[in-house]
């Protein structure tokens, strides 16, 4: 019989994981890009007028294609955090392009070939898709204030918004406190997984330390999320900020998905919190299981769901959950072993799995109180 896989030691930085900020990078995201690209940022540094005007459509018109090839990429010589702005930068103009309206039956299901292909360029250069991703509204598009003060809310502020009030500044920035907030349980789950893989006299001590820490984490994460109502107005997310999080995949108002002319027409699901990478690491260490199939089964929907999030998370932090559930030892199973000797270690686990539930059933609520119990305000 094989002998199973060798545990793998992990280190945060080869997934482009923060130790102080969890997802969101370590370095401030850059908002400045080449000359090249002037034409865009032209657009992004009066997005929300030209929203608020009904021009955006006729500005993004009049774009001159950029150029995204391989030659164009040896010669603007971008960082990785350079591309991930042209990503964010392409991906607020197209969305503004398809979404900015008077009602949702306005709806552009073609975008042009000058900005649909550079777009597109970039996005497959950075491994993610052309629409609206929690990436583009949140993880990418943040700076301090202060950039030697903590990032804390005071501190924080977002790169682009598209309608330039408050509110919706601050839904994105809630979303970075949350990343904020789970920053030591990510730190805490790695030592976890690299005490089981050492193997030590000092394991058990070293998962009981962790296991208290996440549970800390779990905790500060449900404050974060907590004020998200002082300062984010239902009526001012459902009515002037969520069509530009939509996607292409509604039946009703994007039945054939979007046309990026000159590449191909998607379907594609927009921005979600579903594709924050945070739960899933807390879920995988928890041994919390949503739909999956066994062998030869056909996946659930809240799994097939799960997997189309994932699939608009940064390629990195893709790798890294799959590098979590691939670990042959596993937190889960280690603590059932010690619940005779280490009863306390399992009813903390038992804790951290209630305050997760307790974070979920937050984020049911805020949803339904920003999206659900909104619509009826239509017809008024």
């Amino acid at each position: 019989m094989d002998a199973p896989p060798p545990q793998k030691r992990l280190k945060l930085s080869d997934f482009d994981i923060s130790e102080t900020r969890g997802f969101m990078p370590e370095e401030i995201p850059c908002k400045k890009l080449p000359d090249y690209f002037r034409s865009w940022e032209d657009i992004i540094s009066d997005l929300p007028q030209l929203i608020e005007r009904k021009e955006i459509r006729e500005r993004v018109e009049k774009l001159d294609q950029l150029e995204i090839s391989e030659a164009t990429l040896g010669k603007l010589e971008m960082n990785k955090s350079q591309w991930l702005w042209a990503y964010v930068v392409a991906t607020f103009i197209g969305q503004a392009y398809i979404w900015t309206n008077k009602d949702d039956t306005d709806v552009k299901t073609t975008v042009p070939k000058c900005i649909a292909v550079p777009w597109n360029k970039v996005a497959e250069t950075v491994k993610l898709p052309p629409v609206q991703t929690y990436a583009t509204a949140c993880l990418y598009n943040w700076y301090l204030a202060d950039p030697t003060k903590p990032t804390d809310e005071e501190n924080l502020k977002s790169l682009i918004t598209y309608t330039g009030l408050p509110d919706e500044e601050w839904f994105y920035i809630i979303s970075l406190l949350v990343e904020v907030a789970a920053a030591p349980g990510i730190r805490a789950v790695v030592e976890a997984y690299n005490a089981l893989a050492s193997n030590s006299d000092a394991t058990e001590d070293t998962l009981f330390q962790c296991v208290k820490e996440i549970l800390e984490s779990a905790k500060n994460m449900s404050a974060a999320l907590d004020k998200m109502y002082s300062k984010c107005k239902p009526e001012k997310f459902f009515g002037d900020l969520r069509r530009f999080q939509r996607g292409s995949t509604d039946e009703g108002l994007t039945p054939n998905g979007i046309t990026y002319e000159g590449v191909e027409v998607k379907k594609l699901s927009g921005a979600s919190a579903g594709q924050s990478s945070t739960l899933p690491v807390f879920d995988i260490f928890l041994g919390i299981k949503h739909d999956e199939p066994e062998q030869g089964e056909k996946p659930g929907r809240v799994f097939e769901y799960l997997d189309d999030m994932r699939k608009h998370m940064p390629e990195e932090h893709q790798r890294f959950l799959k590098a979590l559930k691939e670990q042959p030892k596993q937190p889960r199973e280690y603590v059932k072993e010690k619940m005779k000797t280490k009863p306390e270690m399992a009813e903390l686990f038992n804790s951290i799995v209630s305050e997760i539930s307790k974070f979920r059933g937050k984020h049911i609520a805020l949803v339904h109180k920003y999206i659900f119990d909104q619509i009826p305000n239509l017809t008024s």
